[in-house]
């Protein structure tokens, strides 16, 4: 939602936060930026919480960093246990999911 235009991602900008949703990003930043935990309790209800929050995010030098890692940590994750099944196209499709996921525009 952070890293991609509305075109490119199929879906509005910011469309987790319009929802009351806090993504790793977010998350993260809120740990840099003790400010926006309020902002994220309230789920970005009040005028102005989702760019506060988006300014802190694009002010941060490790949340988005730290929410790659997270999500290819995770996909590793997978990974490992997919290749604890016995090889066929169904294990071979989730493990190409798998770098799909991580590596998406869209």
């Amino acid at each position: 939602d952070f890293t991609a235009a509305a075109s490119i991602l199929g879906k509005p900008a910011l469309a987790d936060m319009s929802l009351g949703l806090s993504t790793a990003p977010i998350l993260y930043a809120a740990q840099e930026f003790p400010h926006l935990r309020p902002l994220v309790k309230r789920r970005f209800k009040e005028q102005g919480d989702k760019q506060t929050a988006l300014e802190a995010l694009y002010s941060s030098d490790t949340a988005m960093d730290k929410a790659k890692d997270l999500a290819q940590f995770h996909a590793q994750k997978a990974v490992d246990a997919l290749l604890r099944l016995p090889p066929s196209e169904a294990r071979d499709a989730l493990l190409r999911l798998t770098y799909v996921v991580i590596t998406r525009k869209k």
